[in-house]
């Protein structure tokens, strides 16, 4: 993809919908060449030109990736790392583990549905899970592959990762690093490029540049470093990818990165979104979480409630609830889910306005009593289940959201301090 700046920045939605060819460093990018290659012809000339001609070449199959098995439905599996860093990846089907070498105390973990980076005293650890799902819209292709350690970036933490099917994007202490992603799923880590970027933003890859956050504004740079668009926004922090763009929060709202084609060439298009007039600084939202995939997001709005972030509309919708929450994940299917983590315990399901559909009892309210837990505690979310790590009980609850949040399993996972759900 070729980046330049784009003249019209600030388009109206319709003529930006209309154009929106891609999704900029989403995880569900489509793939160069996905479809099929023809076979060769078959020689002619007769039984004699026949016998000359060379071996017919396979074809090489749709969506095939070295080193990874094609299945035909998602493979979901549970992170979980522990205290001292060991690391458990829990199959959600067969509810089998797999242990893989231990990385050390981790501060904090992040994933793209892959790859976990967790931040260690050493730096930040890469581990593929070996599972994954690519999206291509009209289709969709679900992989596994070995799970292991990758390796680790001399980058400091906390540590963010965002990827497109060619290059991964991780975000350290100031800077961002861009990874050759098929490399980084043979195994090995090699570097396209460091850029600065605000340490507590967002960074996306965008072609073989990045979409970054950085003195008070989203910039968008190509391969070598070079700010080729940007747009306004103060104190940059709390990115997501959605199925629209790259979304990062902002003192004023969001700026949404896409993608449009013109004359035949890709460009980043950055937009503002806003808050409704007269919100209150503390109001404002630091960190997006949402089912993948989706085009609304959601963030805690304070002690108010949470705000929902549509993407399509542009728009920023404050919802109030009676009881603060500490974590809350937008589903954006039809009944308009919303699973959140009470202050007091209780994992809740709403939605969009707010109005309570189900709870759990305060199942989490021993570990909002810890700050080591409460600090790395996380809700991970598919289309049909929630997960929350019961660090005391060596458990992770699978939480039903669309029938009054009832607990389905209890899945057996000592230590999980951190988790993480990939395959998504």
């Amino acid at each position: 993809m070729t980046l330049r700046p784009t003249t019209a920045r600030r388009r109206a939605r319709g003529a930006a919908a209309a154009q929106t060819t891609a999704v900029v460093a989403s995880a569900a990018l489509l793939l160069a060449g996905c479809s099929t290659p023809a076979a060769p012809s078959a020689p002619t000339g007769g039984a004699a030109a026949s016998a000359e001609a060379a071996p017919t070449e396979t074809a090489v199959p749709h969506g095939y990736v070295e080193g990874a098995a094609e299945l035909a439905e998602p493979q979901h599996v549970l992170a979980a790392i522990g205290p001292a860093g060991e690391v458990r990846l829990l199959d959600l089907l067969t509810e089998q583990t797999e242990e893989l070498e231990a990385i050390g105390e981790v501060a904090s973990l992040e994933h793209d549905g892959r790859f976990l980076v967790a931040t260690t005293e050493g730096g930040v650890t890469i581990v593929d899970t070996g599972v994954w799902t690519v999206d291509h819209a009209d289709h969709v292709h679900y992989y596994r592959a070995d799970a292991r350690v990758v390796g680790s970036l001399e980058l400091g933490g906390p540590a963010t990762i965002s990827s497109t099917e060619s290059r991964t994007a991780v975000l350290g202490d100031g800077e961002v690093v861009l990874l050759d992603r098929e490399a980084l799923g043979q195994g090995e880590i090699v570097e396209t490029g460091r850029f600065p970027a605000d340490s507590g933003g967002f960074a996306t890859p965008a072609g073989d540049g990045a979409i970054v956050g950085v003195d008070d504004a989203v910039v968008v740079l190509d391969a070598s470093g070079t700010e080729v668009a940007s747009e306004p926004c103060t104190d940059p922090q709390g990115g997501i990818v959605t199925r629209v763009g790259a979304v990062l929060g902002c003192d004023e709202g969001a700026v949404l990165a896409t993608t449009v084609d013109e004359a035949g060439e890709s460009l980043v298009e950055l937009e503002s979104i806003g808050y409704p007039a007269g919100t209150a600084a503390a109001l404002r939202a630091t960190g997006f979480d949402m089912r993948a995939g989706r085009a609304t997001a959601a963030a805690i709005a304070g002690d108010a409630g949470f705000w929902l972030l549509d993407t399509r509309e542009r728009t920023m919708t404050l919802v109030e609830t009676p009881q603060p929450l500490v974590r809350v994940v937008a589903v954006d299917d039809e009944a308009g889910h919303v699973v959140a983590i009470a202050a007091d315990g209780r994992v809740l399901v709403l939605d969009e306005s707010g109005a309570e559909l189900g709870a759990t009892e305060p199942v989490l309210a021993a570990t909002l009593a810890d700050p080591v837990a409460a600090a790395a505690l996380s809700l991970e979310l598919d289309a049909s289940r929630a997960y929350v790590p019961v660090l005391a009980d060596g458990s992770v609850l699978e939480i039903d959201y669309a029938d009054g949040a009832r607990i389905a399993r209890t899945l057996p996972v000592p230590t999980p301090l951190h988790i993480a759900e990939t395959g998504r």
